[in-house]
Formats: structure tokens, C-alpha cells, sequence
């Protein structure tokens, strides 16, 4: 958006001159502000909404404290007594389980929030007839492309081991009914027609790994001593980023943060893909060669179940051929509010560089499995209501979080005109 020569900065913002400089901080005389730095201003402060944070050419811990920084810090998101889920993809070896030292970096931050007193569990379901090797990974040939110190439950164990209230927590299918925690563990399943097929979706309710007689409603948040307590249940879902088909795009496309939604809800493939007459999310959708029901059933599940409060790639490796197959160290992690716009930016961007049948611009499952899901309300992908905000380890560059920080060190009185200025122009430079 351009201010035309001669209009005044504080104009175009809906303020007087007066406002305008109580707002930036800026307590003396007259400023000086050029068309030219006026129209970069301006476009500086008219970014889109919606935001990817992406990171990349750190190590695992680098790569997300960076994240971290970026988004504000994880006490943005969490309350200091709030239960966080780390929900992980752990079905498969290798770069197919959710990278471990990514979750320890995750989980390192939220234990140094001011005052933290809640509980964090690393689960998944991992599908009746999957092996769960998130959980249970050893050796160099099942970590490879991954963090070689850990699986996710000798992870948990180390922070318990140093008093740190982290632990594992598989979520198992069932054939029992419950009504609520007051049951005991158990889905709470929703039936629904879709597309010409009964189809439902459930979410799991469990009892604390940690604290017995403690339930967790992911919807509701927790329970304990026969009442809703008024804690909260925070879900922060860690996805791959791998092909999921073998040297080919198949029937899903890229596995990342939409596929991750196959975790979170019974799935009853090796028993035929239905429960009582209805479809498991996988038999409503793939089964059906429709990767854009997947994404609409995604976006379902954001409406009528709970919706995560952020998604974390974790793309330190890129199963470019398979999830267990040939990887790229693409040593990057990614960060949004919403599934659909992180997939695009990740297929687009990380991984179709080396498999380009990932290219979500093509008409193709990953492009597919997005739509689907934006059709649903959630998420975009056009380019003018999205942004990505990157910082390069190997190439460090000013982004737009840099200048927020430099407006309110401004405002402070910690920083001059001047710099917030040139700032901007090396911001409006960059490549």
C-alpha cells in the first residue's frame, strides 16, 4: 500500500501527529521522514495475519529456541499451570517419527516458563496395526535421520529422573463407551453423515501418566475429584515432513501437519476401516481416493473435537522418498496457528526441492489435501493473506519480528529514530 508524496506518515495510520508519536515512543521535536520511507513503513505494518515462522541451519535446539524467540516465547501460548500435549507422529522409524531432540527443545522451553506447574505427555496414536516407534525406537538403524540420545519414552524418563513433570502417553483404540472422564479412559466419538458415507471422529480422554486419578479431557480440559478443575489442556501437534508414498507422490501426498490428524482420532484399518457401520477417518477419505476429504475432515476435527493451539514441523530431516527411506538433512523447523497454510509453506518450500511431485502449486494430493482443509475454514493459501517470516542460521537477515522489537525498544527509549529506519530499508532489501 503507497502513501502518496506529500501525505503524513501518522495520516495514513489514522492518527495525529500528536498520537503518532506518543505511539512510537518518540518524545522530541520534528521528524523527518522521506516519501520513500513512509511507503516502506507502511508496507512493513500492513503484513498479512496469518503467519509462518520458519527456521533453518541450526541444530535441532537452535532451530526451535529461535522458533521460540520468534513467536513470542512459549508462555505467549501456555499458562503456567496449563497440561500440554506434545502430540507427535510416532508410527514409523527413522525420519517417520517426530524428531526427538526437536520435542526435547520444545519441551525445554516450556519448562523454563516462570513458575511452571503443569504436566506435559508426548502421545500419539499410532494406529491398531502401526509400531509405535516414537515410543520405543532403539538402535542406529530405527534413529536414523533422527535424534540419536532418545526415543520419546526414554526421554520422558531422563526429565523424570531430574524431577520434571514430562511423561509418554500412547493412546490406545477401544470398543468401550464412555460419556466423559467420570468413566474413565476411553473416545468420546462423534457420528456424522459425510460425502454419502456414516463416517465419525473421536478424541481420547486418559488419565495422567503422572498424577493418578487425574483426567484428561482434550476437549474440556481436566478433571479430578469428580469435577471439571478449570485447568486447561494446551495441544501443540509436531508433525514430519515426509513423502508419503515410496519415490512418488501416493494417495496422501506429504505427511506433515494435516496427516498428523490420522493420529488423534481411532483409525481401524487392519480390521476393515469401520467401527459399528461408520468410517474411521482414513476409510472416509484416502480409502476413497480423495485426499481433499482428509483435509475437510481435518478441518472437522478443528471445529468439533479441540483445536491445537500450534503446529511445530519438525523437517530437521525430509523424507523426500519415503518416511523411512532416502531424507534430506533439510535442518529447518516451521511454525503456525493452523495446518493448512504450514503444509503449503513446508511441501512448497522445504521438501519439493527434492521431490518435486510434492509441489503444492501442481494439481496433486498435497495440493489436494490443503484445499480440502481450507474448504473447511481453516487455514489459506493465498499469498496475499499469508507471510513467512525466516531466520537462516547460515545467512542471518533482518525480519519483520526485528522490527516489532526495534519499535518497542523505540518506545522504551532504547532506540533512535534512526535506527528503527534503518532498519526497515535493510528489512525491504533483503531478498
Amino acid at each position: 500500500m503507497k502513501v502518496k508524496q506529500g501525505h503524513k506518515i501518522w495520516t495514513r495510520f489514522g492518527m495525529s501527529r500528536r498520537e503518532f508519536l506518543r505511539y512510537f515512543g518518540i518524545a522530541t521535536g520534528a521528524i523527518t521522514l522521506s516519501p520513500f520511507f513512509v511507503d516502506r513503513f507502511s508496507r512493513v505494518l500492513a503484513a498479512p495475519t496469518v503467519k509462518v515462522y520458519l527456521v533453518k541451519n541450526g541444530d535441532c535446539f537452535q532451530n526451535i529456541a529461535k522458533l521460540w524467540d520468534m513467536l513470542g516465547g512459549p508462555s505467549r501460548y501456555i499458562g503456567p499451570d496449563d497440561i500440554v500435549v506434545v502430540k507427535g507422529n510416532g508410527q514409523w522409524p527413522k525420519q517417520g517419527y517426530t524428531h526427538t531432540g526437536c520435542i526435547k527443545a520444545v519441551i525445554d522451553n516450556i519448562l523454563n516458563i516462570q513458575d511452571f506447574s503443569g504436566e506435559i505427555y508426548i502421545c500419539d496414536d499410532v494406529q491398531e496395526c502401526g509400531g509405535p516407534w516414537g515410543f520405543t525406537a532403539t538402535g542406529s538403524w530405527a534413529r536414523e535421520h533422527n535424534w540419536p540420545d532418545h526415543n520419546w519414552t526414554t526421554l520422558a524418563q531422563e526429565y523424570q529422573a531430574s524431577g520434571k513433570p514430562v511423561a509418554p502417553k500412547q493412546w490406545l483404540n477401544s470398543e468401550s463407551d464412555i460419556g466423559g472422564p467420570e468413566d474413565g479412559e476411553g473416545w468420546i466419538r462423534d457420528y456424522f453423515p459425510f460425502h454419502g458415507l456414516d463416517t465419525f471422529l473421536s478424541y481420547p480422554v486418559f488419565e495422567s501418566p503422572l498424577t493418578a486419578g487425574r483426567m484428561i479431557d482434550m476437549q474440556n480440559g481436566v478433571w479430578e475429584d469428580g469435577n471439571y478443575t478449570g485447568r486447561k489442556v494446551k495441544a501443540i501437534f509436531m508433525p514430519t515432513l515426509n513423502n508419503h508414498g515410496n519415490g512418488a507422490e501416493d494417495y496422501a501426498g506429504v505427511t506433515s501437519a494435516l496427516k498428523s490428524f490420522f493420529g488423534t482420532s481411532e483409525i481401524h484399518t487392519c480390521s476393515g476401516g469401520f467401527f459399528r457401520g461408520y468410517a474411521d477417518i482414513h476409510k472416509s477419505s484416502y480409502s476413497r481416493g480423495r485426499a481433499d476429504y482428509a483435509g475437510e475432515l481435518a478441518a472437522r476435527y478443528i471445529g468439533t473435537m479441540y483445536a491445537p493451539l500450534l503446529y511445530i514441523a519438525a523437517a530437521i530431516w525430509s523424507g523426500w522418498e519415503s518416511r523411512t527411506g532416502a531424507a534430506a538433512e533439510t535442518k529447518t523447523v516451521l511454525a503456525c496457528e493452523n495446518p493448512a497454510t504450514l503444509d503449503y509453506v513446508a511441501s512448497k518450500y522445504v521438501i519439493s526441492p527434492y521431490a518435486s511431485w510434492l509441489d503444492p502449486d501442481q494439481d496433486n494430493n498435497t495440493r489436494k489435501q490443503i484445499l480440502g482443509c481450507i474448504t473447511g475454514g481453516v487455514g489459506t493459501i493465498d499469498p496475499a493473506e499469508f507471510e513467512i517470516i525466516e531466520f537462516d542460521f547460515e545467512n542471518p537477515t533482518v525480519n519483520r519480528l526485528d522490527i516489532d522489537r526495534k519499535i518497542k525498544d523505540l518506545k522504551g527509549g532504547n532506540a533512535t529514530v534512526q535506527e528503527v529506519k534503518d532498519m526497515i530499508n535493510e528489512y525491504m532489501e533483503t531478498p
